[in-house]
This record gives C-alpha cells, sequence and structure tokens, in this order.
C-alpha cells in the first residue's frame, strides 16, 4: 500500500506497508531521503546530521491528518516517559519531540554507518584488482615460468581467469557509461553481502534496474534456451546465478525506499567475434542474455515505468556502500 506523499514544511512523507512493515519515509525537498519512522513503534531511523526534532514534528502533524495513532509526546519532567530505539533504529518519535529538559537531554539519532560512494568504482576494478595480485605472486614464485604461461603459452591460469574477467567487465562497462548521456545512472564492482562477491554493473533508469554480469568467452559458441545456458556444450550457472543477483538487488534497495523496485538481470557475453557466436533457442523470462552489440541499445529501448524523481531516489540510495551489506 501506498500513500500520496505529502508535504509537511520542508520534508515529504509517504506511507508504506509490506511484509508485515508500515512505514512513513521522509524526503527533504529535494527528494532526498532522510530517513523513516516505523509507525508500529513509533520508532525513528534517521541519517546522520539530520534534525530530529523538526522531523518528528512534521510526522506527529502528518500522523493527526492521517489519523494514524501513535504514543503521545511525554510531558516535561518525566524522564521516564521516552524511550530510546535499540539497534539501528534511532529514537522514538515521542522522544524526538519532547520539551527540552535541563535534567535530560534529548536523546540523539543514533550515528548512521559510514559509507563509501560506489559511483567512483571503474569498471573490472574488483576483478582487475585480483588480477593484478596474482600476477605479483606468480612473479614471485618465478619471474621466467610466469612470463611464458602468460605471454607464450596463454596457460589458464588464476592470473588469466581475473584477467580475462576484467577485459571483459571493462568493454561492457565502458559501453554501459553511454547511457549517462540519456539520464541514465551506472554503477560498477558494487560489493555485495560480506564483500566476497560484486555485481559487475547495475544500471538504473526510466526502464527500471537491471543488475548485468559479464562474461568473455573468446573464440566459443554461446547456446541460449529458457532455463539454460550452455558455453561450448557446457552448461553454465549464468541464468540462476543472475536470478539470484536480481532478487537480492531488489530486496536490499526496497528495503531503503517506500515504492517497489522493478529489477531484471542480465547476462552479457562476448565471444571475440565480429559477429557473436550466440543461438537463441528461446530467451528466458527473467533475464535477458545480451551480446557486444546489444549494449546500450537494449536499455534505451526499454518502456519507462519509473519517474524520474524514482530513479533519482533509487541511484542516491544504490551509490551508497552500506545499502549492499544487509537489509536495514
Amino acid at each position: 500500500m501506498h500513500d500520496r506523499p505529502m508535504d509537511t514544511e520542508t520534508f515529504a512523507i509517504s506511507r508504506w506497508k509490506r511484509y508485515g512493515k508500515d512505514r512513513a519515509y521522509i524526503a527533504d525537498a529535494h527528494g532526498t531521503q532522510l530517513g523513516y519512522a516505523d509507525l508500529a513503534t513509533g520508532e525513528l531511523s534517521l541519517e546522520e546530521g539530520c534534525n530530529s526534532r523538526a522531523i518528528a514534528s512534521a510526522l506527529w502533524e502528518w500522523c493527526a491528518e492521517q489519523d494514524i495513532e501513535l504514543l503521545r509526546p511525554p510531558n516535561p519532567g518525566l524522564g521516564d516517559a521516552t524511550t530510546e530505539a535499540t539497534g539501528d533504529a534511532g529514537p522514538a518519535i515521542a522522544s524526538a519531540v519532547a520539551p527540552e529538559n535541563p535534567s535530560n537531554n534529548e536523546p540523539k539519532a543514533a550515528p548512521q554507518p559510514e559509507w563509501t560512494d560506489l559511483a567512483t568504482n571503474r569498471p573490472g576494478e574488483g576483478v582487475r584488482q585480483l588480477a593484478n595480485e596474482e600476477w605479483a605472486a606468480a612473479k614471485g614464485r618465478s619471474r621466467v615460468f610466469s612470463t611464458l604461461n602468460r605471454y607464450v603459452f596463454d596457460s589458464h591460469t588464476d592470473e588469466r581467469a581475473w584477467r580475462k574477467g576484467a577485459e571483459g567487465e571493462e568493454f561492457v562497462g565502458d559501453k554501459l557509461n553511454k547511457l549517462r548521456e540519456k539520464g541514465w545512472h551506472v554503477l560498477h564492482s558494487v560489493p555485495v553481502g560480506k564483500g566476497d562477491s560484486d555485481i559487475d554493473h547495475i544500471v538504473i533508469g526510466p526502464g527500471g534496474v537491471f543488475t548485468v554480469n559479464s562474461k568473455k568467452h573468446d573464440g566459443k559458441k554461446i547456446w541460449v534456451a529458457k532455463y539454460q545456458m550452455r558455453v561450448n556444450g557446457q552448461p553454465v550457472p549464468y541464468l540462476r546465478n543472475s536470478r539470484h543477483e536480481a532478487t537480492r538487488a531488489k530486496r536490499l534497495l526496497e528495503a531503503h525506499l517506500p515504492f517497489e523496485v522493478p529489477v531484471m538481470g542480465c547476462v552479457v557475453v562476448l565471444t571475440g567475434s565480429l559477429i557473436p557466436e550466440v543461438t537463441y533457442k528461446q530467451m528466458p523470462d527473467d533475464v535477458c542474455v545480451l551480446d557486444k552489440w546489444d549494449v546500450p541499445r537494449w536499455f534505451k529501448k526499454r518502456p519507462a515505468v519509473l519517474d524520474p524523481d524514482q530513479v533519482a531516489s533509487l541511484f542516491e540510495v544504490a551509490r551508497r556502500s552500506t545499502t549492499w551489506r544487509s537489509a536495514p
């Protein structure tokens, strides 16, 4: 359920009810997300530096107009009437709007974890680093054999696998970056979970959100069916992995936003040939398999499913490294 956003003073407040949760999301006049209030418990979760008293006052007015009942603010001097949430929830709304009391300092919002801006990541950054580390280790073991393996025999070493993967991500990433001229946003090498894996590329625009996986198979033939992909006749788990990646991205993004986020997984295969060696028996329903000539034009042709404000909000959430670690 999504109620119509309502401006209260300089804030825009939207109600979101899903998965047993009832929240009011707060944004400033420019659409920047400031946090949310749990309407079931009255607890606030705000970005660091926000004016919790002003936001809580706006929430009280909004709740009154929406006929939403919350615990009333405590009376002055009753220190035990204020509550503070545990974990990451932050202060309670009642505490944030309580009259100032010299003997009882106003609770402050819990500090939010620091985050890095993923918008500065380069395509293939993660795997390129792994390739360089493996190359340095190989040269440390034997400079002669490592040079022969790489430049003469082209041996299938770990370093080669990482290097080829980086080359594929860099190629696809450069083509995806052209979407920025059309109002899209593109992120690269996005660490997910505990940091032991990443999403090659995330594309955000009017056509939705897409998790993009680059696969480089020089000289190989790719076969695509509804439920399976094969490389030179051998099954590969690309479709399954792409579905999982898109599902996880959808869950993590929606945990921070008051609207449903359409996410689709994509696999871009590179065969190294002018005419890609890709045979499509049937395209999967929930994963799109593309070749090098499909990028970026396939994304440009997607019908609009997000408005500009939603695209901007999605990008502000997606660019934060903390978004991809765990749901709040």
